[in-house]
């Protein structure tokens, strides 16, 4: 049931859980989000692909994005690898550098320096403020 008070968000397709995938910019699908939180920043939801963030984010599962160019250091974010890679992981910032780090253990840390980031490069496209599962 969708009610009027909602803002309506575009899903942006799938973001890959696991290796990075190119970040897709067709509208998919809509996702509401509430009036508040909708005033606190721009918005878009992505689809999980990939099982890297297990047990806590399932392929199929919606996370809903903050736009933001920076986030604190722990965070799970949306981060663009080569400017057309996005995955969702939590995000350590270890001095100049950042890793991106999978829940499944399955799974590497991907660690970037400095210069990574600036010649890849890497960049947070946005933080991860909630996770939506259908049944």
């Amino acid at each position: 049931e969708s009610t009027s008070a909602g803002i309506k968000i575009p899903v942006l397709g799938y973001v890959r859980a696991g290796i990075p995938v190119e970040a897709i910019e067709d509208v998919m699908d809509y996702e509401e989000i509430s009036p508040s939180l909708a005033k606190s920043g721009e918005f878009f939801a992505l689809y999980i692909k990939g099982n890297s963030m297990e047990p806590k984010m399932y392929e199929g599962d919606v996370v809903i994005v903050r736009k933001q160019a920076d986030i604190d250091s722990g965070d799970v974010a949306v981060v663009l690898v080569n400017s057309m890679d996005a995955t969702v992981k939590k995000v350590v910032k270890k001095g100049t550098g950042i890793s991106l780090i999978p829940f499944n253990t399955d799974y590497s840390v991907m660690d970037f320096s400095a210069e990574d980031i600036s010649r890849l490069p890497v960049s947070i496209v946005g933080k991860v403020v909630e996770l939506r599962r259908k049944f």
